[in-house]
């Protein structure tokens, strides 16, 4: 895969204690070090690690072209993505002011994604990191007032309602992101790990995720584009 640079984006500036009351401001892409990587663009081996396999192993459909793996700046700690087989790894590198966020964006930074159709998102999940310490979501690009479907919560207090997660056994998770489809979305898969909801994390802690889709009210798979 390609190397290219991350535009700057809106992204998630919080307190010390990670209050979500919390202002957004410019995002930084990764120094280089981590992403974008060889391997940011379409898949492959992301952050600082290897990788087996082609495309994003964390989707459902790993041909995906459209997406770089961003890693926010500005006083958040870092993470470190893998393509695993059939699966994608997302580890905790740094805590930096004690939060760490990120996720899939737009290569074509000229461009935001078209969630037209799309009704839900489905995944699967296992690791080590708190629930409560891990918020997935879709994101918007409106600044400080910044919107995430179906919420800016954790696993354990959104819809979902996981208490738990296994290193070995998969957990599969569905949200409703219905509202994103008229909406400009700059992140199609966004994570936030911090202890703002009761939870904690540490360094090296990780979740793993496969079979990430965008499905529309039938359930069926909706191909993400650019627009």
């Amino acid at each position: 895969m390609k190397k290219s640079l991350a535009a700057i984006f809106s992204l998630l500036i919080l307190s010390a204690v990670f209050s979500l009351s919390g202002c957004l401001a410019d995002a930084v892409a990764d120094d280089g070090s981590g992403y974008p990587a060889s391997g940011s663009g379409s898949g492959g081996s992301g952050g600082t690690g290897g990788g087996t396999g082609t495309g994003w192993a964390l989707c459902k459909d790993n041909s995906y072209d459209i997406f770089d793996m961003q890693v926010w700046g500005d006083g958040a700690g870092k993470f470190d993505y893998k393509n695993e087989s059939g699966y994608g790894r997302f580890t905790v590198t740094e805590k930096g002011g004690g939060w760490v966020g990120g996720g899939l964006i737009c290569a074509d930074t000229t461009k935001t994604f078209n969630f037209t159709g799309v009704k839900k998102m489905k995944f699967e999940i296992r690791g080590n990191v708190s629930p409560k310490a891990l918020c997935i979501a879709v994101q918007n690009n409106q600044g400080a007032s910044a919107k995430m479907y179906p919420s800016k919560t954790s696993l354990t207090n959104s819809s979902a309602k996981i208490n738990s997660l296994s290193e070995t056994d998969w957990t599969s998770v569905e949200f409703d992101v219905s509202g994103a489809a008229s909406d400009v979305i700059i992140n199609a898969f966004c994570i936030i790990v911090a202890g703002d909801w009761g939870g904690s994390f540490d360094k090296t802690q990780f979740f793993e995720i496969r079979n990430l889709d965008w499905v529309d009210s039938d359930g069926k798979s909706v191909k993400l584009s650019l627009k």
